[in-house]
């Protein structure tokens, strides 16, 4: 039976489709090693016997059970064989972010050297260590703990005792309080500067793949490297592009870029909606996730290790993207520019056959080229409309960490927003423009962008160019090839698209709802457009919109399912923020809150603003109330020193918590000369003050130096709410838990005449 040309074009759709779906499913984990695995071969279930140990309960900096976690993992490192120390200094917010009020910690990170045959540099293997007080960290980052320590021990175990280069392991301190432990190891300079290559390595959810979602340029000998070795290369060039300017969503990486070491960042963001939640426990490990982030990090450790470090060096920025089956494309960035000339004269070619044969004019192909463009900037905002919407319905949304739980759902029904758009728009244009122009208009709106694209961003523009050229060649092929070849030969030129749609448009959902309108619409638009070529001749003549109508009827049920099955309850809890701020001084306090009430926080705040002395305790306070006086001790100042000499006053202090709270804020009026924290100088001068984080209980030293004349300062220590003993807070219901700035603060005055 011969088949119909129509139908001919909907199997090649339907075909292209299938190809999109496989590759996503494939670019997932899935599978791991279990205990019983060869000893040499990263293990994921040998892996989680370190987050079991470690994730029993949160470990933030200052807490009993942060030290115990610290030396739980640097007994393990000397069993591996490392030379093993802990390295505790004092750490910022590195500088350039948040300069006037910084966060300032003590820290202990745990360094184990591996001494290399013949080295010629350090490969430092980097986790931080340490959580947040909301979570038991098991995936923040107790996968990238556990991840590094099976590594070596595999390593090991297969007679790598000495690779040729040094091997460093570094777990750090203080990352969640602002890259404490990072910062504090560049600044003290006791690292290889110039031949260190750093494999960081966090967490942002439970399951995923594992991205290289960012490294230091230039990038070519890193990426190079990552191409030849990485069994599961999930990076491209725009991505890290984008990354690598980003300041929203710090990692160590920030800390370690300015110190001059060659950083790749390597991270997983599935299933965000347990990120720095009570639920980030052992039980939410994804073995699968485990074992892809731990194979990456053997592969990158013999690569590395036994690579001269003086050679990879690459100065220059390359294009990359990956492909199925554990393949890294790497290509200079002239190809990327080759390939967008290329792409531009064969949709010239094409317009010029269309307008030879009077199929469609100039004029109609420009106007359906412009709609096309614009419905990626329209798409962009329907999307950002539709998650507005979404957190406009359930206010929870707008607080949680990133997704809902059960995000299947919107994640589907943000796919076919943008089906729906570009649906809508195709059928405007065939109906408007001709079945001819619309087709190649898109092409053509297609080739602009990417052209623009590659002039300015090559490296980037390859996830763009690279399909969008092999399309239009295939297209303009097809003018060439008897019409009975002209449906296989496009189809077969429509794969890269199909690939790289699945590879960009699933792990721009999984990167969160919230970036969707950024990562995932354009793609669907732009990639999914090219797609719609195969069936440009079984596209119905007349009433199509059914079509886009369609799509619209299935977003709407893919979001009353989402809405109908996403619920809160003990294993699936809700966020919440509460304060309490006791002023010291007066014996008076208020229940304060970044969040407008919740159905929990209700009982203690309302809508109305603070009195202002307490709007300073935290970055945003939205709603207050009163609070009962609970005799919580406050912070103290001992003075050790104050001398004047020269018009400049010196204060030496001693700051305290007699409640044993972890965190302790300093803060003044007028503008110092300079700072010390524990003998270290905190350069430039904080304009106001400084948060200090994991003071012990004898405290923590700090010297002043002002211009001479009295001086008024500002102490405040802030412990977790839930571990404060406050007599007026209930038990929090078990569908909720605390965010992770709920703390109880304490502050005082001291003025120094």
């Amino acid at each position: 039976m011969r088949v119909g040309r129509g139908l001919q074009g909907l199997l090649a759709f339907a075909l292209l489709i299938a190809v999109v779906v496989a590759t996503a499913w494939a670019q997932q984990p899935h599978g791991y090693r279990d205990a019983d695995a060869p000893a040499d071969v990263f293990s994921a279930t040998r892996a989680f016997t370190t987050i079991d140990a470690i994730a029993r309960q949160p470990h933030p900096v200052g807490t009993a059970e942060h030290d115990r976690v610290r030396d739980l993992l640097a007994d393990q490192l000397r069993k591996l064989g490392a030379q093993t120390e802990i390295r505790t200094g004092v750490g910022r917010f590195p500088v350039g972010l948040l300069d006037d009020d910084p966060n300032i910690g003590l820290v202990h990170n745990i360094v184990g050297r591996f001494p290399g045959k013949d080295s010629t540099g350090t490969v430092y293997l980097v986790a931080h260590y340490d959580s947040v007080p909301s979570a038991p960290g098991a995936n923040d980052d107790g996968a990238g703990v556990a991840a590094v320590l099976e590594s070596v021990r595999a390593l090991r175990a297969g007679g790598a005792n000495a690779l040729r280069n040094d091997l460093v392991v570094l777990l750090t301190d203080g990352e969640e309080p602002g890259l404490l432990g990072a910062e504090a190891f560049v600044a003290s300079g006791d690292y290889d500067r110039e031949h260190g290559v750093v494999i960081n390595h966090e967490a942002r959810g439970t399951g995923g793949p594992s991205l290289l979602w960012r490294l230091t340029r230039p990038e070519g000998g890193l990426i190079e490297a990552v191409a030849q070795a990485v069994p599961n290369p999930n990076t491209d060039s725009l991505t890290t592009a984008m990354a690598g300017d980003a300041t929203s969503s710090n990692s160590d990486f920030t800390a370690f870029r300015p110190g001059g070491l060659r950083v790749l960042d390597w991270a997983y963001t599935g299933s965000s909606a347990y990120y720095h939640n009570r639920l980030d426990d052992p039980s939410h490990v994804h073995l699968p996730t485990l074992q892809q982030l731990g194979q990456n990090t053997l592969s990158q450790i013999h690569e590395f290790g036994n690579a001269d470090l003086r050679d990879t060096a690459d100065g220059s920025n390359p294009a990359f993207f990956p492909l199925p089956f554990g393949v890294l494309v790497v290509v200079p960035v002239w190809v990327i520019i080759a390939l967008a000339v290329l792409l531009v004269l064969a949709v010239a070619w094409t317009i010029r056959q269309v307008r030879r044969t009077g199929e469609a004019s100039l004029p109609r192909i420009a106007l359906a080229a412009l709609t096309a463009m614009l419905t990626v900037p329209f798409a962009m905002v329907v999307t950002f409309g539709w998650w507005a919407l979404m957190q406009a319905i359930r206010p929870d949304y707008a607080t949680g960490p990133v997704d809902p739980y059960r995000s299947g759902f919107f994640q589907a029904a943000v796919l076919f927003v943008s089906v729906t758009l570009l649906l809508a728009w195709y059928v405007f244009a065939r109906r408007v423009f001709g079945s001819t122009a619309a087709p190649v208009g898109l092409l053509t709106g297609v080739a602009v962008i990417g052209a623009v694209f590659a002039a300015a961003a090559p490296a980037a523009a390859a996830l763009l160019v690279v399909p969008a050229c092999a399309a239009a060649v295939g297209v303009a092929l097809a003018f060439v090839v008897p019409e009975r070849w002209r449906l296989p030969l496009i189809t077969v030129f429509l794969l890269p698209a199909a690939v790289f749609l699945g590879l960009s448009a699933w792990s721009g959902l999984q990167s969160g709802l919230a970036t969707a309108p950024y990562l995932t619409a354009p793609v669907i638009v732009l990639l999914g457009g090219l797609l719609l070529l195969a069936p440009a001749h079984s596209w119905p003549p007349r009433r199509a919109w059914p079509i886009p109508l369609t799509a619209v009827a299935i977003v709407c049920a893919l979001t009353a399912a989402g809405l109908a099955v996403d619920t809160f309850d003990a294993q699936h809890p809700r966020r919440t923020q509460l304060d309490y701020a006791l002023d010291a001084d007066k014996g008076q306090a208020q229940w304060i809150s970044a969040l407008a009430p919740d159905d929990w926080t209700r009982a203690f705040v309302t809508a109305a603003d603070p009195d202002p002395k307490y709007t300073g305790l935290s970055d945003r306070v939205v709603s207050s109330g009163p609070a009962p006086v609970q005799q919580l001790s406050a912070p103290k100042a001992e003075i050790l020193s104050d001398t004047t000499d020269s018009g400049q006053r010196t204060l030496r202090l001693r700051l305290t918590s007699p409640r044993g709270a972890p965190r302790v804020d300093l803060r003044w009026d007028a503008d110092l000369t300079s700072l010390r924290v524990a003998g270290r100088a905190i350069t430039p001068v904080p304009a106001t003050g400084f948060h200090c984080y994991a003071v012990p209980a004898e405290g923590i030293e700090v010297e002043l130096v002002a211009p001479a004349g009295p001086r008024t300062l500002r102490l405040a220590d802030y412990s977790w709410l839930p571990d404060s003993h406050l007599d007026a807070l209930p038990k929090l219901p078990d569908d909720h838990y605390y965010r992770q700035d709920s703390e109880a603060a304490v502050f005082s005055t001291l003025a120094l005449p």
